[in-house]
């Protein structure tokens, strides 16, 4: 039943309806499977009922079946509606954990106000909430994700002051929020604190440092870093790979970005979307379509599907190329209709055109 729905064969409803008219009692985990499905479609109105019916039955509701509704109600920025499920589930007994309190920071954020997100921690403190390591974390990861630094700061403060030493997690979610608010000689400075105190970094912490080089241009820097990982003993990643074949090709870099493109995909990585969008934009830029549109069908031969970005490129890429004043009637010809059959392409696939490709 949980394959079938996760493939979205039937519809929710129908399933519970179909169990019911065979007499079939469910159990606990049918409740969580249904609950679940229920808000994957989003409709938490039965997703709500069903877990009033799960009482009635005498069912006693676990910490999934607490998680999937809250989930599915904060999906749906049901916030108040969530916390009297919380209510109910702590009234049975239920205890919070660190995944209950990330639902409900993840659900918070959406404000984009600090304040907003430090209320739920304490919110959720006040309810019974163990402070932890993870719990910190979290609160940590939401406000750095968000580039609240000097928030998140405050934050481990009050984490080490507690007992609680931070780790490879707490310096990551650090270092990410420094880059992403552009603070790079923080975020280096962050990882250098993260080895003078013996906190070993992951390639995680390396993919952070070299997104925010490459995000900044510095594509030098970027490569040294790239050395020292390697030489530390770490592997590089698809994400690793992404990042730099993408900096090197917004600064107009075309060889490096595919001498590190051919290592990816011969490491056995595929990279993502937006990488291929580099590439492609990078030969588009130059009129080179016939290397971007071999590098679109690559992508799709290797599983990588294009977005709305890659057919933009490549029209305007076809577009631009045929209104060179030298060219041959009969090549702008095949350079407008090469536009137009992506267009229709684009067009089947549901995706819109922006203006300046129309």
């Amino acid at each position: 039943m949980n394959g079938l729905l996760k493939l979205g064969k039937y519809e929710a409803k129908s399933v519970c309806i179909g169990m019911k008219e065979l007499g079939l009692a469910p159990n606990c985990a049918t409740y969580n499977t249904m609950i679940n499905a229920f808000c994957r479609e989003g409709d938490t109105e039965n997703a709500f009922k069903l877990w009033h019916e799960m009482k009635c039955q005498g069912l006693i509701s676990n910490s999934i079946t607490c998680d999937l509704l809250l989930r599915g109600l904060c999906d749906k920025n049901e916030i108040e509606k969530a916390l009297d499920v919380l209510d109910g589930m702590l009234a049975v007994g239920f205890l919070l954990t660190s995944f209950t309190h990330r639902i409900l920071l993840n659900a918070a954020s959406k404000s984009g106000r600090a304040d907003t997100i430090l209320q739920m921690h304490h919110k959720l403190v006040s309810m019974g909430l163990n402070l932890t390591r993870d719990v910190y974390n979290n609160l940590i990861t939401i406000l750095c994700r968000l580039g609240m630094t000097r928030k998140a700061t405050s934050v481990l403060k009050e984490m080490t002051g507690g007992g609680f030493l931070a780790d490879t997690d707490t310096y990551n979610c650090l270092i990410c929020g420094y880059c992403i608010s552009s603070h790079l000689k923080r975020a280096f400075a962050t990882y250098s604190q993260m080895l003078a105190v013996g906190v070993s970094p992951s390639i995680e912490t390396y993919n952070f440092l070299l997104g925010g080089l490459s995000g900044a241009g510095l594509m030098t820097k970027a490569e040294e870093l790239f050395g020292e990982l390697k030489n530390r003993g770490f592997v590089p990643n698809a994400s690793t790979y992404d990042i730099l074949v993408s900096g090197h090709g917004k600064i107009g870099n075309k060889k490096e970005a595919i001498r590190l493109y051919c290592e990816m995909v011969r490491t056995g990585f595929v990279p993502r979307t937006s990488t291929y969008n580099v590439l492609i934009s990078d030969f588009a830029k130059v009129g080179k379509m016939s290397p971007a549109r071999e590098l679109m069908n690559e992508m799709q031969t290797r599983g990588t599907s294009p977005n709305s970005s890659t057919y933009n490129i490549l029209i305007c890429g076809w577009c631009k190329l045929s209104e060179h004043p030298e060219l041959e009637r009969n090549l702008k010809r095949s350079y407008r209709d090469e536009a137009k059959r992506l267009l229709t392409d684009m067009n089947e696939k549901g995706y819109v055109p922006c203006e300046s490709t129309l």
